[in-house]
């Protein structure tokens, strides 16, 4: 007998605030929240890409590990 088992995946928004803060003359620096380290598993030395799509008008960040 063969059981199908569907998962009901609710939506969920994170909204967190950071401080954005000067780097030398030209860099901006801001930390990544506890809450996006524990969900996504970021590790010190992992890279992130900022992909910045002006059409769409929409920011992408992209975790390298």
């Amino acid at each position: 007998m063969l059981f199908k088992i569907n998962y009901i995946q609710l939506p969920m928004n994170i909204e967190e605030t950071t401080k954005i803060r000067n780097q030398g003359e030209i860099s901006l620096i801001t930390t990544i929240p506890k809450t996006y380290v524990k969900a996504l598993n970021i590790e010190s030395g992992d890279k992130l890409e900022w992909i910045l799509d002006t059409e769409k008008e929409t920011l992408e960040l992209k975790i390298i590990k």
